[in-house]
């Protein structure tokens, strides 16, 4: 993908640049759709909101806000293009098929006239739009770190959709850094110190330390579902991920201690795996990433506390943060005992959040009736709305669980 050259340079010494190579071949599975009418989507307005949420979430990490560019809209608009007339998804494209601009992501960019192949692409399908990509690529840990990059300063953004099939959506995003661009512009074989300086651009305006969730955010999803490249292999469901990292421009040299993650009562969570660049099976997490996941999910609409103990630089470095998941615009019934009779009114939503008893479990072969309207949540939640009353009780198969519903006029 990169020129010999210059790879030699990449592997030989600027470790920092590993980071632009890292996600290309990272794709998050989407293994449901909602089951109800699809609204078109206005690109133009879900390309505008997607940048300010990104760049929402990248400020309350700490980190300095995309910028918007024209050669990366383009070459994320060609691979978004592409994606929808194959019916394909992920990184990679064929020389043969239509809308062909390049294999590799770097190649597309450089297609459009970008100046580096020192990029990062994000990709995510078939989301129901901007924020429901955004948010699944943050809980997909290696997609995260992508959006968190601390060299990256500008971004390109495409959302497409399927004409026919509207369940088919493609977003795409293309991180770039100008000083890399405008380096390359200059010389096409730059030196190891120009490469480092233009690495170490925004080296005061980022923050020393981010994470994420960031302190006191809210909204934040409970759960993490799959990756691919997988970094719970073992797992189909598990809770949203807890991630640290470290500036690498400020940073040399860390050494771990302790990763700690609380409920809303302070008391210890205590069924947690941690992963950093020893320990990930993936081998994507480099040196100054550090990741707690929880292995159950985490509750909607509920506080938690996290903690984090580390040797930085020869210098003890504690760091404690809390945030919030997720609340729910809807009655939530966590349904833990499935003999018990729920009363809801017709034309009322219910949100019906089923608590995974496995690693694997997930809801699947929903049955429901005409008198419903029902759409996904997530993988574990329904939202379910009915829409005429009954004098009996209505028992419905949800995946595998059984619903009782009593329903009354409104």
């Amino acid at each position: 993908m990169l020129k010999k050259n210059l790879r030699t340079i990449l592997l030989g010494t600027l470790t920092l640049l590993l980071v632009y190579i890292y996600f290309f071949s990272s794709e998050p599975i989407q293994k449901y759709k909602a089951k109800k009418e699809i609204p078109t989507l206005d690109s133009q307005y879900q390309e505008k909101k997607a940048l300010n949420y990104l760049n929402r979430l990248r400020q309350g990490a700490g980190l300095i806000p995309f910028t918007s560019n024209k050669i990366l809209n383009k070459a994320s608009e060609n691979h978004a293009l592409y994606l929808i007339k194959n019916n394909t998804y992920g990184h990679y494209e064929e020389a043969n098929k239509s809308g062909f601009t390049g294999k590799f992501a770097g190649q597309r960019i450089r297609h459009t006239g970008y100046n580096t192949e020192l990029i990062i692409e994000n990709v995510s399908s078939n989301n129901k739009d901007y924020k429901a990509s955004i948010d699944g690529l943050f809980a997909a840990i290696y997609h995260r770190l992508a959006f968190l990059d601390f060299q990256g300063d500008e971004i390109g953004i495409s959302i497409k959709q399927n004409s026919i099939d509207k369940t088919k959506t493609a977003f795409v995003y293309n991180i770039g850094s100008s000083p890399l661009n405008k380096l390359y512009k200059d010389s096409k074989k730059p030196s190891k110190v120009d490469l480092e300086n233009a690495l170490q651009t925004y080296k005061n305006s980022n923050s020393n330390i981010i994470t994420y969730p960031f302190n006191q955010q809210s909204d934040v999803p409970p759960v993490f579902f799959n990756e691919s490249p997988d970094p719970l292999p073992n797992y189909d469901v598990s809770g949203f991920p807890i991630s640290i990292s470290f500036n690498q421009a400020i940073f040399k040299n860390i050494k771990f201690l302790n990763f700690e993650l609380f409920d809303g009562q302070g008391k210890r969570i205590r069924n947690t795996l941690i992963q950093n660049s020893k320990t990930d099976p993936n081998r994507r997490l480099n040196k100054f990433s550090f990741v707690l996941f929880p292995l159950d999910r985490l509750e909607w609409n509920s506080e938690y506390s996290v903690k984090f103990l580390a040797i930085v630089d020869k210098k003890l470095v504690e760091k404690k943060w809390s945030f919030k998941t997720r609340k729910n615009d809807f009655p939530l019934h966590k349904i833990e005992d499935e003999d018990k009779t729920i009363t809801v009114k017709v034309n009322q939503p219910n949100l019906f959040y089923f608590p995974p008893k496995t690693a694997r479990d997930l809801l699947h072969n929903v049955r429901y009736n005409s008198n419903f309207n029902m759409e996904f949540i997530d993988q574990n939640t329904l939202k379910l709305t009915a829409l005429k009353s009954s004098l009996i009780t209505k028992y419905l198969n949800i995946g595998g669980h059984k619903l009782k519903l009593n329903i009354e006029e409104e």
